[in-house]
């Protein structure tokens, strides 16, 4: 009987559903700007054209309502692996073409792809509703080199998102 009545206790406070996509959905805006895509089992790489922009987007289905109550959304991640030559420049994200949020004027770079930190892991300001699909849509940076060496690529392994159970 313990054991039953903890689990309910449990089970009432987990008030969140988490959605993934993996990192093998990830398309790009621009193909032109694209010299290599490397798809794996473990994600898709793209080798972005020398000095261009790209925005890459992940899309998500986004659960609505949870035993007859609407859930929002409250936080966003992306596990990625990129280069300083490569950096995250901008995050977007859409409720259908709603835009929920927006960071911009981002320099992120770095191994993200085993878990969230502070680098690939946002928490909305305010939870939002979401009524359409939800997409991530993130701007990545190809800058001119001066060294033929300079790697300019950016792995994406998995994309998601919590919601919330709001009271």
């Amino acid at each position: 009987m313990k054991i039953a009545h903890a689990s309910q206790v449990l089970s009432a406070l987990d008030h969140k559903e988490t959605v993934c996509a993996h990192g093998n959905i990830v398309q790009p805006e621009y193909l032109n700007l694209i010299e290599e895509v490397s798809r794996k089992g473990w994600g898709s790489t793209f080798w972005g054209r020398e000095g261009s922009v790209n925005w890459f987007h992940i899309p998500l289905s986004a659960p609505v309502m949870r035993n007859g109550a609407r859930l929002k959304l409250s936080r966003v991640f992306v596990n990625y692996h990129n280069t300083s030559r490569s950096p995250i420049t901008a995050v977007h994200l859409y409720d259908g073409t709603r835009l929920v949020m927006a960071l911009n004027d981002l320099q992120l770079y770095g191994d993200h792809t085993k878990g969230t930190d502070k680098s690939n892991s946002w928490i909305l300001k305010t939870p939002s509703e979401v009524t359409g699909g939800l997409g991530i849509s993130i701007s990545v940076q190809f800058p001119q080199s001066t060294d033929n060496n300079t790697a300019r690529w950016i792995l994406f392994t998995t994309a998601g998102a919590e919601f919330r159970l709001e009271p």
